[in-house]
């Protein structure tokens, strides 16, 4: 990555604070200090925000498996620190700084992104902030769905993992995966529409339907009925599980997937 001391900063509160979280809401060997743990976690977003920026941000842009999973990590922290403003969510520190250290950890392993080769002006830069921004939404909304998942079955094991039974109450799990599945759908909106209006601008047709275009709009029509039968249907649990983990398969399928056959597989730009 372009700024590595910044994210392998950033890497190494994100281990400490693993640590903590494990002392404090697994083990409880030691007192929690939640205003002290969320200020360096959120000094250590600032730093890793900032070792996001010039490949995402800085002309020419570039992208790539590796930036892909750093900003997932990213907004998953995001996430949890705006998200506990709303919910109970304590106890999903240790699992979330798992999944963080995780994805950040091999997104230092894996070569930079390529250098994106189309016109860059607003209209493309505002789509490709928009599809990054709906791609780690999704992500972290698929991410809540297996927790609550796990959450099902701690209400009927008595037996569950630690981790588990450590988790915050179902409801907050679910509350949380419906806001950001409700973002994300936006942003993929956003990115659908402004990807159809750049695609005008520059091929002269709005919509090339390739197997990535094709995949996105199927999984914008699952995420748009998910929350068009919550709203209508009262849609939850295991039904807004299946859904969400069929929307994220589509769009992982649609692009993820193929980036990271083409990067880390056959060594391709």
């Amino acid at each position: 990555m372009p700024v590595p001391w910044l994210a392998l900063t950033a890497l190494a509160i994100y281990i400490l604070l693993g640590w903590q979280f494990c002392r404090t809401r697994l083990a409880a060997t030691a007192p929690p200090h939640p205003r002290l743990e969320n200020g360096v976690l959120l000094a250590a977003l600032a730093l890793h925000g900032l070792a996001l920026w010039p490949p995402l941000a800085v002309p020419p842009l570039h992208f790539g498996a590796g930036e892909a999973l750093s900003m997932t990590a990213w907004l998953a922290l995001l996430v949890f620190l705006v998200g506990q403003l709303s919910f109970r969510l304590d106890g999903l520190q240790p699992p979330l700084l798992a999944l963080v250290i995780l994805l950040l950890g091999a997104s230092l392993l894996i070569p930079a992104g390529h250098a994106l080769t189309y016109p860059q002006n607003a209209l493309s830069r505002l789509h490709f902030l928009a599809a990054m921004l709906a791609y780690g939404l999704f992500a972290n909304a698929a991410g809540l769905a297996m927790l609550m998942h796990l959450a099902d079955r701690r209400l009927h094991h008595a037996n569950a993992h630690l981790l588990v039974q450590k988790l915050p109450p179902l409801i907050s799990l679910e509350r949380l995966l419906f806001a950001c599945v409700g973002l994300g759908f936006a942003w993929l909106s956003i990115a659908l529409g402004t990807g159809a209006l750049f695609s005008e601008e520059v091929f002269g047709k709005a919509l090339q339907f390739n197997h990535k275009v094709v995949l996105s709009i199927a999984a914008w029509l699952v995420f748009g009925g998910l929350l068009l039968g919550r709203r209508l249907r009262g849609w939850r649990g295991r039904t807004a599980i299946r859904t969400t983990l069929l929307g994220f398969a589509l769009l992982l399928l649609g692009y993820i997937g193929s980036r990271f056959v083409l990067e880390i597989m056959l060594h391709r730009v």
